[in-house]
């Protein structure tokens, strides 16, 4: 081989490690154009050629990955190799010595093949990256197959040298789980709403049935001591899909009627659809409700208190209702806690005294109130009486004022922060 095809072949080796360089780099840096957006349908329209390329490419950024190593390793073996022809043969006879050229073509190759392409493609990452595997497109189509038999031969290698007995990887933890949600989120394969409703769903498992019930107060009962008549009126009546038929009080539970599956069975008497009752401590775990009791939607079971009293009841309606409530809230739906202006909310009086805590940052639970789920319980507790609309109450930092009574039941109030507490929430970073 001359002297010059040895240099063009060089040459153009080494052009070629540059680009894969740079794509390898720009694989690991690339980041959202436009920051990490949520990956909404809009957010797709807009996007630009480069952005859906891009996109496809963070989509399997393993895969691309995989290739470019290969590919790169080929390249430096195959320059390797003719620097050790080039120095040893004609070069050689040229009179150099090698160990002068074998440090200046050694200098060249890591300057021109991977340093500088790689600070190139750390700045410009994005537009590097879809130039790059357009140039590399033809040599992929030799290289994917190769890069598919290394894979079989590696997984086959493994398995002779891993022993039969060895105790396969533990299951992804909940914190990997997270951290993959996240990253799918950033490459636009889950949407920000998606993601919301992944983390909905984890925290199902820390959760027990009194929190997605329904209370007492709400569930729809119908008095066994009436006529035919009245009890058919109540069923009509509910609002819910079970209506829990009791004795002389509430607390004397019969069974539980599914007015949907009455009503399709023409309404016949209430008796022949009462469903025996299931009962379950309100610690009861939300989970284990689901799998034990409520394998099918006309199922409902009642959630009772230390003392065997009725607390209110759940099925899988109310458990979807909680799981949606705040990732995908229907329209005209009224919000438990809303902001009227910095430091004033509307509270519902059902909202849980946790999750006010945590939209508003403000503690409410004072010193003796523990054991209180809802902020109109709270407001019981403190006042010691059945409040009056117009009342207030401090608790913790805010101040509590009563604006709509349902009988006994506080149906809404409103919330103050002190102004030391707003200017405090306006500054946090």
């Amino acid at each position: 081989m001359t002297l010059t095809a040895l240099g063009l072949l060089y040459g153009s080796l080494l052009l070629l490690l540059a680009v894969v360089s740079a794509v390898e780099t720009a694989i690991h840096s690339v980041r959202e154009v436009d920051g990490a957006g949520g990956g909404s349908p809009a957010d797709e329209a807009n996007e630009t050629g480069l952005d859906r390329r891009l996109r496809k490419i963070r989509q399997n950024p393993f895969d691309q990955l995989q290739q470019t190593l290969l590919l790169s390793a080929a390249l430096n073996l195959a320059l390797a190799l003719l620097g050790l022809y080039a120095v040893t043969g004609p070069l050689s006879a040229m009179g150099w010595k090698p160990w002068v050229v074998s440090p200046i073509l050694f200098g060249l190759t890591v300057l021109v093949g991977d340093a500088v392409p790689k600070l190139f493609a750390a700045r410009r990452a994005p537009e590097l990256l879809v130039l790059g595997n357009r140039l590399l497109l033809p040599v992929r189509l030799v290289v994917d197959p190769l890069a598919r038999w290394a894979e079989r031969i590696a997984e086959g290698v493994l398995r002779k040298l891993v022993p039969e007995g060895m105790k396969a990887r533990a299951g992804m933890t909940r914190e990997e789980f997270e951290t993959l949600v996240e990253m799918r989120e950033e490459q636009r394969v889950v949407t920000a709403h998606e993601t919301a409703m992944i983390r909905e769903i984890l925290d199902l498992e820390s959760l027990n049935v009194r929190d997605a019930m329904v209370p007492r107060v709400d569930v729809p009962l119908a008095f066994s001591g009436r006529d035919e008549a009245g009890v058919r009126a109540a069923l009509e009546a509910a609002t819910g899909r079970f209506v829990v038929v009791h004795g002389d009080t509430p607390d004397l539970v019969e069974g539980v009627v599914d007015t949907l599956a009455w009503r399709l069975e023409g309404r016949p008497p209430y008796r022949e659809m009462l469903k025996p009752p299931v009962f379950v401590p309100e610690t009861f775990p939300l989970l284990d409700a689901l799998e034990r009791h409520l394998g099918q939607s006309s199922s409902a079971v009642l959630v009772v208190d230390e003392y065997g009293g009725l607390e209110g009841l759940v099925s899988q309606e109310e458990i979807a209702d909680w799981l949606l409530h705040e990732a995908a809230p229907w329209l005209g739906e009224e919000v438990e806690i809303r902001e009227l202006e910095p430091g004033r909310w509307l509270l519902d009086g059902g909202a849980r005294l946790d999750h006010i805590e945590e939209v508003t940052g403000s503690s409410l639970t004072p010193e003796g109130a523990e054991g209180i789920d809802t902020v109109g319980g709270l407001v019981f507790k403190l006042l010691g009486h059945v409040p009056k609309p117009g009342e207030r109450v401090m608790a913790g930092e805010a101040t509590l004022k009563v604006r709509r009574m349902a009988r006994a039941r506080v149906k809404q109030l409103e919330m103050r922060l002190p102004e030391r507490k707003v200017e405090e929430k306006e500054v946090e970073p």
